[in-house]
């Protein structure tokens, strides 16, 4: 395998859909993210990517291997429709040939897709007294707003690294509108409280309900 490969299980039926990027990365933000959002709306695994760039490894599960991959869950009994982005693992952090790869067969699937926008949801550690913030980057200012009013904050100067930053600007170079949304994180393994503030943003952002969460 030379390069990065698309397994398309079955297209599904999808209207202007938003595709939410949960790839791993810093406080577990995009992983729990993801996993909500699936369990709760019941997402579809409809697509897979398997790529040299992934680590060289393989997962072991009931005795039996596999490969890392990055899978595709679609989400079609909510408004807007949603296409749930997670995966096993990311490139090595210093091959940057490998990560920009594997952000643009994201984006490649989501503009077949005709997705409306992409969504990419991060964690960064920040100090421990400004930890409770939620930030976001956009492409687009009218979407951007919409997460504005949701309560996150406007993403102050600087560098986003990583999938969660790379994964949008590459949508943006498609013509695909795109949101980054970072949630500051106390502990770089697995922040819930972080997911928990991520998730409620995005959810009221969407749309959707956030019974769940007051």
């Amino acid at each position: 395998m030379e390069r990065s490969m698309i397994r398309l299980l079955h297209r599904p039926v999808l209207r202007s859909p938003f595709v939410i990027s949960c790839l791993p990365g810093v406080g577990g933000v995009g992983e729990q993210v993801a996993r909500y959002l699936s369990r709760s709306f019941g997402g579809s695994l409809f697509a897979e990517i398997i790529s040299p760039s992934l680590p060289d490894y393989v997962i072991v599960e009931e005795g039996l291997c596999r490969l890392p991959k990055i899978y595709f869950h679609a989400v079609k009994k909510v408004r807007p429709n949603l296409v749930i982005v997670s995966g096993d693992a990311l490139p090595p952090q210093d091959d940057l040939e490998a990560y920009y790869e594997v952000c643009e067969e994201v984006v490649r699937l989501a503009k077949k897709l005709k997705a409306e926008a992409v969504i990419s949801v991060g964690g960064f550690i920040m100090p421990q007294a400004a930890s409770e913030d939620v930030f976001v980057a956009f492409t687009s200012k009218e979407l951007g707003d919409r997460f504005l009013r949701a309560g996150a904050k406007l993403m102050p100067p600087g560098r986003i690294v990583g999938p969660t930053g790379l994964v949008s600007a590459l949508a943006a170079k498609v013509g695909i509108k795109a949101v980054c949304l970072l949630g500051g994180v106390a502990m770089p393994l697995e922040d819930r409280n972080a997911s928990h503030r991520v998730l409620k943003i995005l959810m009221e952002a969407l749309g959707l309900s956030t019974k769940h969460f007051s």
